[in-house]
C-alpha cells in the first residue's frame, strides 16, 4: 500500500512538474470585417453632417484581449490623409493624420468574440477635406488593445467630397 501511495505520490508530482514546462501556447490573432458599409452626410439635430461606418467583426486567438477599431482616411489611396493642426504647446504646425478610434471590451474574456452592428463615426468636418473634389479611401484597421499589434482591416470604401 505504502509503496503504491509513493509511486503514484511521485507520478502526480512528475506530471506537474513536466506540465508546467509545456510553453503557453498562443493563437494567432485575427480580425475579419464583414457586412461593412458608408453612410455619409447624416444629419444630427443641429444639421451638423457626419459620416458612420457600419461594419460586423469575428475575432479570433484574443483570450483576455481587447480590440481597438481605427477608422483610416486616405487620400490619394495609399497615402494617409493628413492635416495641419495648430499645436497649443508652441511647436507650431502638425502634421496629423485623420482617424477615429474606438475601443471594443472582449466581455467575457475568451479566445474568440463577435461584433454585430457596430459603428465608428466621425464629423465631416473632422475630415478636413482638401480644396476641391477629391476621392477618398476609408477602411477600418483592427489592432489588439494591449499589443498595439494590427491583427486584420476591413475592405475600402471609396466616397467623393469636396473642400472649400
Amino acid at each position: 500500500m505504502k509503496t503504491t501511495f509513493r509511486l503514484t505520490f511521485a507520478m502526480f508530482v512528475m506530471a506537474f512538474v513536466f506540465s508546467s514546462l509545456i510553453p503557453n501556447v498562443t493563437y494567432a490573432q485575427k480580425a475579419t470585417f464583414k457586412n461593412c458599409s458608408l453612410e455619409q452626410n447624416v444629419k444630427d439635430q443641429n444639421g451638423k453632417k457626419k459620416m458612420i461606418f457600419h461594419f460586423s467583426a469575428d475575432f479570433t486567438g484574443m483570450k483576455k484581449h481587447d480590440a481597438e477599431i481605427w477608422m483610416e482616411i486616405e487620400c490619394p489611396k495609399g497615402t494617409m490623409h493628413e492635416y495641419l493642426d495648430d499645436d497649443e504647446g508652441g511647436e507650431g504646425r502638425l502634421r496629423l493624420p485623420v482617424r477615429k478610434l474606438k475601443e471594443f471590451k472582449n466581455k467575457y474574456k475568451t479566445d474568440s468574440f463577435v461584433l454585430n452592428n457596430k459603428i465608428i463615426w466621425m464629423w465631416n468636418s473632422d475630415l478636413h477635406p482638401k480644396k476641391g473634389t477629391h476621392t477618398y479611401y476609408v477602411r477600418l484597421v483592427a489592432n489588439d488593445a494591449q499589443t498595439y499589434e494590427e491583427i486584420g482591416h476591413s475592405p475600402y470604401i471609396s466616397f467623393t467630397m469636396t473642400g472649400k
